[in-house]
């Protein structure tokens, strides 16, 4: 499947305490033997992900979506599910559920859910109930999910379409550890390099080239994957305001069968108390 962490999943997360989730270690099996090769270059790493995206049909796993605003010096961390099905038709439904937030050295609940259709963005708030919707291309027409980068949180896709990748951006393979070890730029990503399920992953940099549309908007996406079983582990975003969109991905499933409803897009009943809001393609109106 194409490797994307998105902003979206409608999938519950069950609760046993109000205490923050936490990664765990990556099974036995998934750690990285001494006699796995390691691919040559971001091309060779990118033609694997494109065949191992013909052989999945969904996705699922726990995230941990951490944000980092540098001038206000404000961290958050969001505890949830993603799930990615690919549909009858071709295109694949994205989805996110968060349940836990933590800042401030405190935990709190919360019901925070994002759903693509390939054509609409869904964010549901069912404490608030409030319900938006922001139609991000015209009826008949589906998305690159590349194409979202700037417009939903840690959302990126790579090995689906490997020309159209390599044309707008830069691809490298560093080592595992570089960037997040005595980064001055980002000394807060430090700890990251400790876990386990990142060190013996591959580590796979993007940068904007000039001209793509993308360079003023953030400075490089750096992806780290398992090179055993091409699924994502850990992205980072960083954008040239010193902010930081750091993802981490575990208990990864894949073509397994998942609820409709995870997908779910209806808008709910003004009439109950929901606050709709509605943008359509290119401004053609609002509820």
């Amino acid at each position: 499947m194409t490797i994307i962490l998105a902003a979206i999943l409608a999938s519950s997360l069950t609760l046993g305490s109000l205490s923050a989730i936490e990664p765990e270690a990556a099974p036995a099996g998934e750690q990285q033997a001494e006699s796995t090769p390691k691919f040559a270059n971001a091309g060779e790493l990118l033609d694997a992900l494109s065949a191992h995206d013909q052989t999945t049909d969904s996705l699922t796993g726990v995230i941990r979506f951490t944000t980092i605003k540098s001038l206000e010096g404000d961290r958050q961390q969001r505890y949830g599910k993603l799930a990615i099905q690919r549909q009858p038709d071709g295109t694949r439904h994205y989805s996110v559920s968060f349940k836990q937030i933590e800042f401030d050295d405190r935990l709190e609940i919360i019901d925070e859910q994002f759903i693509f259709d390939g054509r609409w963005l869904i964010e549901r708030l069912p404490q608030d109930k409030q319900f938006n919707k922001r139609e991000l291309v015209p009826a008949g027409q589906t998305l690159d999910p590349m194409e979202l980068m700037r417009d939903a949180p840690f959302w990126v896709s790579v090995g689906h379409d490997k020309d159209r990748l390599l044309a707008s951006y830069d691809a490298e393979i560093l080592p595992a550890t570089e960037s997040l070890v005595d980064n001055a730029d980002f000394p807060e990503l430090g700890y990251l390099a400790e876990l386990p399920y990142i060190t013996s992953a591959t580590q796979l940099v993007l940068t904007p080239k000039p001209g793509s549309g993308f360079e003023d908007d953030w400075e490089w996406v750096r992806i780290w994957i398992n090179p055993q079983t091409l699924q994502p582990a850990l992205y980072i975003k960083a954008e040239w305001t010193g902010d930081l969109q750091i993802v981490e991905l575990w208990s990864v499933q894949t073509n397994t069968d998942i609820p409709s409803e995870v997908f779910d897009t209806t808008t709910p009943d003004a009439r109950d108390g929901w606050r709709i809001q509605s943008s359509y393609w290119r401004g053609q109106g609002n509820d």
